[in-house]
Order: C-alpha cells, then sequence, then structure tokens
C-alpha cells in the first residue's frame, strides 16, 4: 500500500492535536502513525477514527518511520531530532531550537518552499511570522520592500492550552464580579491588553519580536528593517497584525489589492462600506491568510497599511508544517 510512516512528537498538544487533524483532512498519505510524548502517561489519541497510544519519545525505534513532526518543546527538539535524523527520518520542527541555524532552511511554502530541498531537518517559523510573510512575499517580488513595522495582537493559545482554560476562567470570574487571580500571565488577560509576548531580551524586544524580525529575515534571505511590537489579547484563536510596509517601487492601490488577491494561500478581505475586514473568527478554522484594511500612508511616498489575520494553530503552525511535506513528497514522487 501506498503511504509512509509517521511520527508526530507532542502529539497531545494544541499544535500536535492540529496536526493529526490535518493530515487527516488533507488525506496526507499516512500507512502508519506513532503518536509521542515526552510524557505519555497512558494517554490516547484519534486518528481516522481509530485510538492511537500514545506512546514515550524515549522508546521510540525512529528507523520505523520516514517522516516525523516535532510539535514540542525546544529542548526536545534538541535530544530528539539528531536521534531521529540519524535513523534517516526527515524532520518538520515547530519548535524554535534549529529556525536560525544557518544549515536547516526555514520553509513557508509559498514564499520559499524551494528552499527545503532534499534536507533531513526542516524549521517551520513562528507563527506570526508566518502570516506576515505570506501577505509580504507579493509586495516583496512586485515593488521591493524597503521596511516593515508591524504591531501584533496575538491570541492566547499562542501561549498553549493552559492559557486558554485562564482566558475562559478569568473572564467568568469577571462577568461573575469574583476576585480575578492571574495565573498563565503575570496580570489578567481577560478584558485585558498586555503589550508583550514572551520574555524580554535585547534592547527590550521581546523573544517574539526579535522572531519576526530575524525569521522574515532568513526567510526572504535580505537584511530588511523589521520593527516589531507584540501584544497579547483576550482572544482564543487567531492572530492578528497591524502591517506597515514602505516599498522600493511606486504602486497602485488597486494593482496591490489585485496581486494580494491572485496570490497563493492569501484572501483579500477588504470592503470597509460593507463593514467587509479581516478579524480573528473568520480566520479561525481555515488556513488562508486574510488580509484587508489596504490604505496609502498619506504622508509617506510608497507607504501602505494593511491588516493581516490567520490561524495561530493551522496555518501558523500545524497546516505549515503539513505543507512542507507535501511539498517534499510531490518531489520525491
Amino acid at each position: 500500500m501506498y503511504g509512509v510512516n509517521v511520527a508526530v512528537l507532542g502529539a497531545t498538544g494544541l499544535v500536535g492535536q492540529k496536526i493529526l487533524e490535518i493530515l487527516e483532512e488533507r488525506k496526507f498519505p499516512v500507512r502508519n502513525l506513532v503518536a509521542l510524548a515526552t510524557e505519555s502517561q497512558g494517554r490516547t489519541v484519534k486518528f481516522r477514527g481509530e485510538e492511537i497510544p500514545v506512546r514515550s519519545v524515549e522508546s521510540m525505534d525512529w528507523a520505523s518511520v520516514q517522516i516525523a513532526f516535532f510539535a514540542a518543546s525546544a529542548d526536545a527538539s534538541r535530544i530528539y531530532a539528531p536521534r531521529a535524523i540519524a535513523q534517516g527520518v526527515t524532520i518538520v520542527d515547530k519548535s524554535s531550537y534549529f529556525r536560525m541555524d544557518p544549515s536547516v532552511p526555514l520553509v513557508v511554502p509559498e514564499v520559499n518552499g524551494e528552499a527545503a530541498r532534499d534536507a533531513a531537518l526542516i524549521a517551520s517559523p513562528n507563527c506570526s511570522t508566518i502570516q506576515m510573510v505570506v501577505a509580504l512575499e507579493p509586495i516583496r517580488r512586485q515593488y521591493g520592500l524597503k521596511r516593515v513595522i508591524v504591531s501584533t495582537y496575538q491570541a492566547v493559545s499562542g501561549t498553549g492550552r493552559e492559557a486558554m482554560e485562564t482566558l475562559a476562567r478569568e473572564a467568568d470570574d469577571y462577568l461573575h464580579h469574583k476576585d480575578v487571580e492571574p495565573s498563565t500571565y503575570p496580570t489578567p488577560i481577560a478584558f485585558n491588553v498586555l503589550p508583550y509576548c514572551d520574555k524580554f531580551g535585547e534592547e527590550d524586544y521581546t523573544g517574539e519580536e526579535w522572531k519576526l524580525t530575524r525569521e522574515t529575515q532568513k526567510i526572504f534571505g535580505e537584511p530588511l528593517a523589521v520593527s516589531a511590537t507584540s501584544v497579547r489579547v483576550p482572544v482564543f484563536v487567531s492572530h492578528a497584525e497591524s502591517v506597515y510596509v514602505e516599498t522600493a517601487k511606486s504602486f497602485e492601490l488597486i494593482d496591490v489589492r489585485n496581486l494580494l488577491g491572485s496570490s497563493p494561500g492569501l484572501s483579500v478581505v477588504d470592503d470597509p462600506n460593507q463593514g467587509q475586514v479581516p478579524v480573528p473568527l473568520d480566520a479561525a478554522n481555515q488556513d488562508l491568510v486574510l488580509v484587508g484594511r489596504l490604505r496609502r500612508d498619506l504622508f509617506v511616498d510608497n507607504g501602505l497599511h494593511m491588516f493581516v489575520v490567520a490561524d495561530n494553530l493551522r496555518k501558523g503552525a500545524a497546516t505549515n508544517a503539513v505543507q512542507i511535506v507535501e511539498t517534499l513528497l510531490a518531489r520525491w514522487l
């Protein structure tokens, strides 16, 4: 029977669960599935109507699979990726561990799918980076980019399942006039906005902000000026981004709109008079990146504003990883 043997490390997490769902949705040719976790604790996951036992990654025979999706921690990727590669496994890693390794391609198929080539290890970018570069790539190719300024409004699912539960609990407590005790974040997230995501680092930029800068530069293969501010908002799923671009060449707004509307992975939602703008609820549970609020900068030549929204668990994580492997399979066949 045609197909490949597939392992999913982190199969019980939000992204791992979504990878299983998307493999099934897209009829990916899985012959045998191995569900892995750093701590299995006798759990199971569902795939194609069956209950698949979750195994400890420590006991994994990597020679039994050809493809592995890593959707666990950076430490797990550091420890287990070399073991799998040594057994001939091709890995797509969703963690941050290998993203900036110059020997590891960082891939978004609509943008630089050719970079994967025949690599044994391919990194998938951060969720906020993925949706931004999908929207920027057509503009970069047609008009060139001089600089990008982005403010992200990121859903709590980017932190994990616990953060989604925290938001629900805090909202319920607030609406029932109970004291709201923060847990996942230092301050409450329900009915609040936190002007940071991740830990603060160099020059007081957070980890998420540095990812947007450095990952975008690596994907595009140029030292593009990218300045980012990442914000956590009380939304369960889908990241939103206000993206400001200065292009190298002049443009007509209608041409930009048509260009984006005809580009892979994008859907233009841009009719403010009819209330049609990209919002997180509309982006959830689909794989397209929604783009709208297209406007010229009234004070800077070649300045363009746009609003970009995508499901951070699908295109921002699981779907991008599956698309990378689909690209590889097409070449192998």
